[in-house]
């Protein structure tokens, strides 16, 4: 079965969520966070890594990385090294396919069907982003890694970014160059190699994000959905009713997690409480000492 990897840094309210509506809709698959010693104690629901063991390439990136965003540096550059975190994860395990998702995304059903339907590409992105990426093989990872590290070490890497960058500003407010950004142009280079799974396929769709109403009816500003067998739907303009694969919760939209994670088992709701009151205790450790 296809393993479904997160990669996440310290603890947040919102990561038991996510783990666990990965775990209950996919049982027989495993999944695995590489986190850090803040999120340790998730070991106990899935297999946790700590991703520090897996950063020889992301180090090498960090000696090179220049940001050219609106956002902070910090964020763009942990953005690109996930990747390469992820690619020598898979490489040390001898794992070829796999799920990854960012932890603000929730499943509500299995993905191995998913997995087969997609079986003639490399990898997938929702719009432009990565946030949810079937990975059918490690040589499309390693080489989107590479596309990554050249950009930041070819001759004239810097002017050539931002000459990127600049481009990019004339038509966005904020941003800049990113993990999308290489996601695009590799796409563009290898039209059959990336798909987009945000387009409806056999009325059945992964989430861009949840804010993303383009096509679809919406209501207070997100998705207008409806419910059925505890898995969400929305509805097309044109009034086809769209399966839901996933939710993706960007940003401050992180705040509907809970409400739309459905009817959580006892136990999952017994975990999200309890990691509530080890954050706490984490957030008063973090103060005092």
């Amino acid at each position: 079965m296809l393993p479904i990897i997160f990669i996440h840094n310290r603890n947040h309210s919102y990561l038991p969520l996510s783990l666990w509506k990965a775990k209950e809709s996919n049982p027989g698959s495993d999944v695995i966070l590489l986190g850090d010693g803040q999120n340790a104690h998730f070991g106990s629901m899935v297999h946790h890594f700590h991703h520090q063991k897996y950063g020889k390439q992301a180090a090498e990136l960090a000696k090179v990385f220049v940001n050219f965003s609106t956002n902070p540096s910090d964020f763009e550059l942990i953005c690109l090294q996930r990747w390469m975190i992820l690619l020598e994860f898979l490489e040390e395990n001898k794992i070829d396919q796999c799920l990854y998702l960012d932890s603000d995304v929730l499943l509500f059903d299995e993905m191995e069907s998913d997995a087969q339907r997609f079986q003639n590409y490399g990898m997938t992105v929702a719009g432009i982003s990565g946030h949810t990426n079937f990975i059918k093989g490690r040589n499309t990872l390693a080489s989107f890694c590479a596309h990554i590290l050249n950009a930041y070490t070819e001759p004239d890497a810097k002017l050539i970014l931002e000459d990127k960058y600049k481009a990019f500003r004339l038509y966005h407010e904020a941003g800049g160059i990113s993990d999308m950004t290489f996601f695009t142009e590799l796409r563009a280079s290898n039209p059959n190699l990336i798909l987009d799974i945000s387009e409806p396929l056999e009325n059945k769709m992964f989430d861009i994000t949840i804010t993303y109403t383009h096509g679809v009816k919406a209501e207070n500003g997100i998705k207008k959905l409806s419910w059925k067998e505890n898995r969400p739907y929305a509805e097309s303009l044109n009034g086809n009713e769209i399966e839901m694969r996933s939710l993706h919760f960007q940003g401050d939209s992180k705040r509907y997690m809970k409400q739309m994670a459905g009817n959580l088992s006892i136990a999952g709701q017994s975990i999200y409480e309890l990691n509530k009151g080890y954050l706490l205790g984490q957030k008063v450790w973090n103060k005092l000492f």
